[in-house]
């Protein structure tokens, strides 16, 4: 493998290097000082996650951006001088800097800088196990370093300009890693095809089976693969760590009156998460498009927990599952009783549920208002099938949860969750009640 893919694929070189960083906050005009700390404690929990501690930090609210540099030379300078007496070797900025700004700051500073984006695309690169992540990792990194890769290459000599004849080696190796890169986002993005191809046939085998779907989604690290874990008794990883699941889990279920479902775990959503990255998963994140019904679970003892629900909901309508059945669930609640915010949550989603996985509160409740809103969409029917049509007796059980089955003298009595679409379909072996 060529040395820039040696770089660019693995585990960002910037994390196996840098061991202080300063984190930087860009209060925005229409934020708050107590959003823009919160924001701040996310890209130091992000940084954790990557493996960096971050030594230092500070809110910037600049009076206006440039476009070269972000910030002014006064602001500059006062985070040189802090940046210096933190010893630190990495500054971490939490907005997405251009090409340019990136590389006017490790001029200016003279030592890494990166942004938000990159700390999200190296913890997912960290993360990514199966084919199709990988793959989805691998593209979205190249395609965000393609217009950076002079900073890969800051340590050969280059002249700048230069006529023709007399341009120095490494603008002669910076351009042709800029084909090789190119020419790899072509392979990876042809490799990413077959691999949805196959999710896709996959998928299709899948929806021809009586199982409704139901995706778990949310802001990350709220609780999702607990939550998986609890109600189907499962072992799937959970850790207290931002983007813990990546590859979609599921698990499969029988409900209380014979009904099935398969539960996915999907990756967590995250304010600013870079649309490339957005792209990259959207076969992953299709889970959630194609399910019968989401929970939306969000961390009930975050005090951002209105931010976050709107997250997943901007997310979620990117993805286009804007219309997908949705049940709202806060969890963490004996963390949120003990920060004193369980009586206003309450008052402000009663329409919601509150659960607490590790306390082992109200699952027992969400499983039943999981199964009236399945029951919205499908009825438990008796149908009388006659013995001339083991035709339809065949296709029920293709296409269709049936719980119960008997002989009889008249035909095949069969017990089924239908559709409404079932439902008129069949509607003359339906066995009316009384």
């Amino acid at each position: 493998m060529d040395n820039i893919f040696v770089e660019l694929e693995e585990r960002d070189i910037l994390s196996l290097k840098c061991e202080r960083a300063l984190l930087i906050e860009i209060q925005e005009a229409d934020e708050s000082a107590s959003e823009a700390e919160s924001h701040l404690r996310e890209l130091e929990s992000l940084t954790m996650t990557m493996g960096i501690p971050g030594m230092e930090s500070i809110v910037i609210k600049p009076r206006e951006k440039k476009s070269g540099w972000l910030l002014g030379k006064g602001k500059l300078e006062e985070l040189a001088e802090l940046a210096d007496g933190a010893q630190a070797d990495l500054l971490v900025f939490d907005t997405d800097l251009t090409p340019t700004q990136q590389r006017n700051l490790e001029r200016f500073f003279n030592i890494a800088v990166i942004d938000r984006q990159e700390v999200i695309l190296d913890i997912f690169a960290d993360r990514a196990s199966t084919r199709e992540a990988t793959l989805q990792v691998a593209l979205a990194r190249m395609e965000y370093s393609l217009p950076r890769l002079t900073r890969a290459w800051t340590h050969l000599s280059r002249q700048r300009g230069g006529a023709k004849g007399t341009r120095g080696k490494g603008e002669t190796q910076l351009e042709t890693d800029r084909r090789l890169v190119q020419n790899r986002i072509g392979k990876l993005k042809k490799e990413l095809e077959k691999v949805k191809q196959t999710r896709h046939l996959q998928r299709k085998k899948r929806s021809k089976r009586p199982v409704p779907a139901i995706a778990i989604v949310g802001y990350t690290n709220a609780g999702k693969s607990s939550l998986l874990n609890g109600i189907t008794g499962s072992d799937v990883l959970v850790e207290d760590k931002l983007f813990a699941t990546l590859d979609p889990t599921s698990r499969r279920l029988k409900m209380e009156g014979g009904r099935e479902i398969v539960l996915t775990d999907t990756v967590g959503f995250v304010r600013k998460l870079p649309h490339n990255l957005v792209d990259a998963f959207h076969s992953t994140l299709e889970e959630a498009v194609l399910a019968d019904l989401i929970l939306h679970v969000v961390d009930g003892s975050s005090r951002e927990y209105r931010s976050h629900i709107e997250t997943t909901k901007n997310v979620l309508a990117e993805l286009g599952a804007s219309r997908v059945p949705r049940l709202l669930v806060f969890n963490k609640m004996d963390l949120a009783e003990a920060a004193g915010q369980k009586d206003d949550l309450e008052m402000a989603f009663p329409e919601a549920l509150f659960i607490s996985v590790h306390g082992n509160l109200g699952l027992g409740e969400l499983e039943e208002k999981v199964g009236r809103a399945l029951d919205e969409m499908q009825q438990l029917t008796r149908l009388m099938i006659p013995p001339d049509r083991w035709d339809l007796v065949a296709e029920i059980h293709r296409t269709c949860t049936v719980a119960k089955e008997d002989y009889e003298d008249e035909g095949v009595l069969l017990e089924a969750w239908l559709t409404t679409k079932d439902r008129n379909r069949l509607d003359q072996y339906i066995r009316k009640e009384g």
